[in-house]
């Protein structure tokens, strides 16, 4: 069976006769272990792994569309996610007081754990601004990317970040994509996703210190290790 180019896997024989018929001439000479195979010689385990790495890699184009806004411009989205084992989904605006409490913490984390290990985790931001220069504003000098500020707000296409209540009363724009997804009522929020498979990994790890946002918030137990351990 041939996977690609350069790919082929040979399965044990008794598979092989499912798939081949009983005239198949087959048999328990054949190797009961599963092969893979790279140009016609018998793949190393980097080999293996390169290829289920390529085939499994999630398409975070598919979630977040085409492009992310980095600090050298608009990059395509799998590029910039590609590698990393975790990607962090920051919903926040410059307007929440609690947000702006919280961001401090997650950019001395995120620069932390980067330093570590740049694959360890890539932050994209979403705002819920009401304008582009408040988006802008706050953004600049941030170490993540983020999705353009049109398409987390719905300017000239369906919303895919967070709404908030009055904007969507007073607008009628429905709840973003995303907002809808992770059943996101309130703000500032983190969801924390596998960075090969797109599944969530952490959420609801932001600890309020007090009742005021000036009282500062910190991780609990459910935040990722790699940012426990820089705390």
């Amino acid at each position: 069976l041939k996977l690609g180019s350069n790919y082929a896997i040979a399965y044990p024989w008794q598979v092989l006769r499912s798939c081949l018929g009983p005239r198949t001439r087959c048999g328990p000479n054949m190797s009961e272990d599963l092969h893979h195979f790279v140009n016609g010689h018998a793949a190393t385990e980097a080999d293996v792994a390169d290829f289920e790495g390529a085939v499994a890699q999630y398409s975070w184009s598919s979630m977040l569309g085409p492009t992310l806004q980095t600090a050298s411009g608009l990059k395509p989205t799998d590029e910039v996610l590609s590698g990393k084992k975790q990607v962090a989904l920051f919903f926040a605006g410059s307007w929440c007081p609690w947000c702006r409490a919280f961001s401090p913490l997650l950019e001395d984390t995120i620069k932390k754990v980067t330093a570590g290990d740049p694959s360890d985790t890539e932050v994209v931001y979403i705002t819920s601004d009401e304008s582009m220069e408040a988006f802008n504003t706050y953004q600049t000098g941030k170490p993540w990317a983020a999705l353009p500020y049109e398409r987390s707000q719905g300017i000239g296409e369906p919303p895919v970040g967070y709404i908030r209540k009055k904007v969507r009363e007073e607008t009628g724009k429905p709840a973003g994509v995303l907002q809808e997804m992770f059943g996101l009522t309130a703000l500032p929020r983190c969801i924390v996703l596998d960075g090969k498979t797109g599944d969530v990994r952490h959420k609801d790890f932001i600890k309020d210190l007090g009742n005021n946002a000036s009282d500062g918030m910190e991780f609990n137990a459910s935040a990722p290790t790699s940012w426990l351990d820089v705390q």
